[in-house]
């Protein structure tokens, strides 16, 4: 069944039933969309006359792979599809991964996944796309098999920033380490995360900082607990806000939440969804004494936010 959002189809590989014709595809798994992803899409793009697919997995290999490993996404499956609309990619085909995909043959997870699918005119991978088996299938096996069936094969080399090779583990860790310039550098725009608005225990509004609180999925990376610079974005409108990411110790059982303090803004958003951009980290978490205390440093860290917006840093 092929779901259209927009001008932008979204199909699993499982409901294709006739090949898809004149595709050039990019192929990966693209969590975060960060600059390599994007330069491989970008290449399979300038492909002319062809339709310009992404085909990726619908869940991340590494939780079947690794089961115990927990991997984090640094993109939701919407957040990615976004972002792909937005470069102009025409369809994306998800492959759900399994056990039966961990142990297909590269060969034949090319034939069932790509030559079954698609009437394929060129395939576009990264330098360290790997797939298959242990692992086995790779460009250059993609390109022995393009020889044979006729189709062209681009490896895309490693995107650097310095002498760091960017990919989604390095982002990973940016993130964790509370390094969020770095990860949006590395992004090619700013770390954000999408959530409808709840009810909290309104702590902020006592303080004179009403916060708009998001409950995040588990499965979701995200900043190190601290506090943030963020930009809100509510109904298409943009505010500079202040954003807590963890779990308030200064109050006792506080859930592990974003708390966003929309700056110069004072209207009930309650279940409504906003996004909220993460653009440099202010400070740690930190316990307070009492609520003065917490009064007086959030006042701080508003003003602290202000200086960086006034010096146009952001």
């Amino acid at each position: 069944m092929i779901c259209l959002n927009m001008d932008m189809e979204i199909i699993k590989a499982c409901d294709i039933d006739n090949k898809i014709e004149n595709a050039s595809v990019a192929f990966g798994v693209f969590d975060g969309v960060h600059l390599g992803h994007k330069k491989i899409i970008e290449r399979m793009m300038d492909t002319q006359n062809t339709k310009k697919t992404v085909l990726t997995f619908y869940n991340h290999p590494e939780d079947i792979i690794n089961k115990n490993k927990g991997i984090k996404y640094i993109t939701t499956r919407r957040q990615k599809e976004e972002i792909l609309k937005n470069m102009g990619v025409e369809m994306i085909v998800y492959i759900h991964f399994t056990q039966e995909v961990k142990n297909t043959t590269a060969d034949d997870f090319i034939k069932k996944y790509m030559l079954d699918k698609f009437d394929l005119k060129k395939v576009t991978v990264g330098f360290n796309n790997r797939f298959g088996k242990d692992g086995k299938g790779s460009g250059q096996l993609l390109g022995q098999m393009g020889l044979a069936y006729d189709y062209d094969v681009e490896i895309v080399d490693k995107v650097c920033m310095g002498n760091e090779i960017i990919s989604s583990t390095t982002i990973r860790k940016a993130l964790a380490e509370g390094d969020i310039e770095k990860a949006n550098t590395m992004l090619g725009r700013a770390f954000y995360v999408i959530s409808t608005v709840i009810n909290g225990k309104r702590l902020g509004r006592k303080l004179g900082f009403p916060t708009a609180n998001l409950r995040m999925p588990d499965d979701l990376m995200m900043p190190q607990n601290g506090v943030y610079l963020t930009k809100t974005i509510v109904q298409d409108s943009e505010y500079y806000s202040i954003t807590n990411v963890g779990q308030n110790p200064t109050f006792k059982n506080h859930p592990y939440r974003i708390e966003t303090f929309i700056i110069d803004f004072d209207e009930n958003i309650y279940d409504k969804e906003i996004k909220v951009c993460f653009l440099k980290k202010i400070r740690d978490e930190k316990k307070f004494e009492n609520l003065d205390e917490l009064k007086k440093q959030i006042y701080n860290d508003t003003n602290c936010a202000k200086k960086f917006i006034s010096a146009k840093m952001f």
